[in-house]
């Protein structure tokens, strides 16, 4: 799904989305499939299939524009979990010649809350790395202050529930305006998530928000339509 950068209106970059398409079952929802995943240790295999799917198309989308594009992942809890996670993900930047400042890595509060001892390792090395890490869903937890703090974090998302909201409740436009506050003053990017209305749009562009994503702009898309999209914009 394309992300926009809000003062320019172009396409800065992409969330890699993960979508099942089956012939039988027909269009199973990541709801549905990712839990499993987890539960089975198939979330390692998946997960290293949709890191270098997104980097080979990154470095395409790179070559063809000459810009800075950037590509955003989720990590999953059961990653964090996996030794060889870093080396992989730093092995397969390598291979591609991909620089690690157009990777990021979103990762919610439950991956923060999982109690895994290597959490702390892995949030370091990937900062090491110059890899762009992204606080997602925020405002849905209850410790997300906290985890701003005592984390390597670059780039805060702001759940769609708040987006969605804040043109009819004074109290999610205030929520959402604190945010990007906060987050200004910690120097942290910001995406809004689920913009799907050119008032919401408004709202945010005069809060300073830096960046959205949302059905006004593009709903999740194939591959050659994320390009097509970016060469035309």
């Amino acid at each position: 799904q394309p992300k926009v950068d809000l003062l320019s209106n172009k396409i800065m970059g992409a969330e890699a989305l993960l979508r099942w398409n089956n012939p039988v079952l027909g269009h199973v929802s990541p709801e549905k499939f990712i839990p499993i995943a987890e539960q089975t240790g198939l979330i390692i295999a998946i997960g290293e299939y949709v890191l270098t799917e997104a980097l080979d198309k990154l470095k395409i989308l790179q070559q063809d524009s000459g810009s800075s594009f950037h590509m955003a992942v989720n990590l999953s809890p059961r990653q964090f979990r996996d030794s060889e996670l870093t080396p992989f993900i730093e092995k397969s930047m390598q291979q591609r010649g991909v620089s690690s400042k157009s990777l990021e890595m979103e990762i919610t509060e439950g991956v923060l809350m999982s109690g895994y001892s290597n959490v702390d390792e892995v949030m370091h090395n990937l900062n090491k790395l110059g890899i762009k890490i992204a606080m997602d869903d925020f405002g849905t937890g209850y410790s997300s202050l906290s985890y701003l703090r005592s984390y390597p974090f670059d780039v805060l998302k702001i759940d769609r529930s708040f987006v969605n909201d804040m043109t009819v409740s004074q109290a999610d436009r205030e929520l959402v305006n604190a945010s990007i506050a906060m987050a200004h003053a910690l120097k942290l990017k910001v995406v809004a998530e689920g913009i799907e209305t050119a008032e919401q749009l408004a709202f945010l562009k005069e809060m300073g928000c830096d960046y959205g994503q949302g059905y006004f702009f593009s709903k999740p898309v194939s591959w050659k339509e994320m390009d097509a999209l970016f060469k035309t914009n």
